[in-house]
């Protein structure tokens, strides 16, 4: 039995990474969760191995076990190289370990807001023939994470997907009841989802619009122009328009997409001038040698949002996000089935830091927000019938590509009416919430401090860190110099 940090993918032939007693030594400020695995081998079937948490205590406080989740990390096939690859986190539940393979057990710990900073103790016990106790040290920072992210995240849910997948696909209630379910994991896991699961005039649509969690939402961009100056309408008297964007075209190339992109945002002018459209993109226009999107687009789209590759591609990014950012204007970017290697993206076969170093990266380039295009792309004719049993979701693609626009798995198979988080989405949200402590930085210990971490790790967008312990060495720099600046500004 031995600890792995969540940064890191346990194969099935995986090794204890050292011989000392297993504990495990966390930092997190208040409103962050932390997650780490228990990781088990024998030579011999086990059988009923069981978990149990119990209170972390401190001089001044106390966070309760209910605290603290556990997962059974589950694997999926992965054709190149040919071997199963961690991912699913359904929750966990007594099981019998297989002898010579290894079992993680995945720990997360959510830090109440009003817990007291200090040093906390725990442990965990787990039961494997016979009962074994792991102490857990737990240091809570005296900051809070906010509410609302930083990082503004739109991520997409494909709902045909989870229809066909859980059954319900002739029944829209039900459906929306798994829309809803599926909404709700991502933002436990600090992303807002294009859409909100019900209607946007509808009166269920307050609590989704004013909770302070949600980052974005996407406008329907109605054909009908009385209706669409309706909605527009409603959602500037109700104030929740300024968070709400348009997404009727994506990744303009040829002449067509770019005059269809003017005509909509000459409509959107007419209806609404402060409209906020966003039109990912990966590369310049085909029809006009040597012009760009900026040649063509600024005064139309307002949101940027290039692909992470193209910073390096097109040598005017960089320049361009910087003026753009400076007029006024959102500057996001998007990965989706590129960029691969050695790029950061959300791939399975990916090393789980590299998940997490994306959002480094983020706040390098002074990107403020992350698109993805589908959490939930489950298509057979594109290579994904079930992804617990094949995760290659873009075969019409790429084959070699395993996860693009899926990091939640339907709990169908596991019994449960609704979704399974993925150890790339437990990742996700601890870049986010990382995107949170340089941000923090910056506005507490002083301009330019985040950078001054930054590249300690992540010296441009291929030449980055790759040992989790020295990504959490600088991350535990970076809580200490926030802490202190805390500390000073006390009366």
């Amino acid at each position: 039995m031995w600890v792995e940090p969540a940064t890191k993918k346990v194969l099935r032939d995986a090794l204890p990474s050292n011989v000392e007693p297993p504990s495990a030594n966390l930092c997190a400020a208040r409103n962050e969760w932390e997650s780490f695995q228990i990781c088990l081998r024998s030579d011999r079937v086990v059988r009923n191995i069981r978990v149990q948490a119990f209170d972390f205590k401190s001089k001044s406080g106390f966070i309760p076990a209910s605290c603290v989740w556990f997962g059974l990390v589950s694997y999926v096939p992965i054709l190149n190289p040919p071997v199963p690859y961690p991912d699913p986190l359904p929750p966990f539940h007594p099981f019998d370990l297989k002898e010579n393979e290894t079992q993680p057990i995945w720990v997360t710990v959510k830090v109440p807001e009003r817990v007291p900073a200090g040093e906390y103790s725990g442990s965990i016990k787990v039961v494997a023939g016979k009962s074994y106790t792991i102490p857990v040290t737990l240091k809570v920072w005296n900051f809070t994470l906010p509410k609302t992210p930083r990082c503004t995240t739109a991520f997409g849910i494909t709902i045909e997907s989870i229809a066909r997948v859980h059954g319900t696909s002739g029944d829209a209630s039900k459906t929306r009841k798994l829309h809803k379910k599926y909404y709700e994991m991502l933002l436990d896991h600090k992303i807002s989802a294009y859409t909100i699961p019900v209607d946007l005039m509808s009166p269920e649509a307050k609590s989704y619009l004013e909770d302070p969690r949600m980052t974005s939402y996407m406008i329907p961009y109605l054909q009908d122009d009385a209706k669409l100056k309706s909605l527009v309408g409603y959602l500037i008297e109700n104030n929740w328009f300024k968070k709400g964007y348009f997404y009727p075209l994506d990744e303009p190339v040829n002449k067509d997409a770019y005059d269809q992109l003017a005509k909509i945002c000459e409509r959107l002018r007419s209806i609404e001038p402060r409209y906020r459209l966003v039109a990912p993109f990966f590369r310049g226009p085909d029809f006009a040698e040597g012009k760009t999107i900026w040649d063509y687009a600024i005064g139309q789209v307002n949101i940027w949002c290039p692909n992470e590759h193209y910073f390096d591609l097109e040598k005017q990014t960089r320049q361009m996000m910087r003026a753009r950012k400076n007029a006024g204007e959102d500057v996001w970017w998007y990965v989706c089935c590129g960029p691969g290697e050695p790029y950061c993206n959300f791939f399975v076969q990916q090393e789980a830091i590299k998940h997490r170093m994306l959002f480094w990266h983020q706040k390098r380039e002074g990107v403020e927000g992350l698109l993805y295009w589908s959490t939930t792309y489950w298509m057979p004719w594109a290579g994904c019938d079930d992804p617990w049993k094949s995760m290659m979701t873009v075969k019409n693609i790429n084959p070699n590509i395993f996860g693009d626009g899926s990091l939640l798995y339907p709990g169908t198979a596991v019994g449960i009416d609704g979704p399974v988080s993925s150890q790339r989405l437990e990742v996700i949200r601890d870049g986010i919430e990382d995107f949170d402590y340089l941000c923090l930085a910056d506005d507490i210990v002083g301009p330019g401090t985040a950078n001054q971490y930054i590249l300690q790790v992540a010296r441009s967008l291929t030449d980055y860190e790759s040992n989790p312990n020295s990504l959490e060495m600088i991350r535990r720099k970076l809580g200490q110099a926030i802490e202190a600046a805390v500390r000073s500004r006390i009366p």
